[in-house]
Formats: C-alpha cells, structure tokens, sequence
C-alpha cells in the first residue's frame, strides 16, 4: 500500500467514522500505520446524528434496497451513505454498494455515477 498524501489536511475530504476503522484495520505495518492515522487525523470528520435518527434512516435504506432487490452487502454501507445524504457530500468510493444505495437515494451523490460502473 503506497500513500503520497500530504500530511496536511486535504481541502473538501470528510471521512466518517466507520471509513477511519475501514482504512486503519487494512494497515499491515507499523510505520504504514502512523503515517496513515497522521494524515486521516487531521481530516474533517462527518458524524452521524446525536440520537438514533442517522441509524434509524441507515436501516431504512437496507430495507428499501432488499424491497428493490439488491443485496447491500454490510450495515456499514448503509450508514455511511446515509451520513453522506445527512451532510450533503459527494461520497468518492469503489464498492458496487453504493451503486446500489444512490438508485434507492436519489440525495445520496456518489463518484464515480452509476452510468459508469
């Protein structure tokens, strides 16, 4: 794994919590590691709602993808495209998911679309 991040703070990239531990437990090395948590700890974060509103509103879009068809393969997923949806961010991924969750979210706004995938 190669990072050629700076290590001040990227402007306009949030993370949320769940994408920190989703990063942090693929490190492999401890050297990797600090360089890693150095430059995602000085990114904005995104968090959920106070309360169970964001996990109320993360499970609804799992039910309305399975409705629909579509297999969203972690809760994960779903509550970070609702967090996404909750601050009205563009959510940069690689994971058919959330291909998936902006068909059944028209708020959600993921790169790439969904007319490339």
């Amino acid at each position: 794994m190669q990072f050629a991040l700076a290590r001040e703070a990227i402007d306009g990239l949030a993370l949320t919590e769940m994408i920190y531990l989703e990063v942090m437990q693929g490190v492999r090395t401890p050297a990797i590691e600090q360089k890693i948590r150095a430059i995602l700890s000085q990114q904005l974060m995104l968090a959920a709602a106070p309360g169970l509103e964001t996990f109320d509103a993360a499970a609804e879009l799992y039910r309305k993808a399975r409705r629909r068809g579509f297999t969203i393969r972690t809760a994960v997923d779903c509550l970070v495209a609702q967090i996404a949806i909750e601050h009205d961010a563009l959510l940069v991924h690689n994971d058919r998911d959330f291909f998936a969750l902006s068909a059944i979210a028209p708020r959600l706004q993921i790169f790439p679309p969904a007319q490339f995938h």
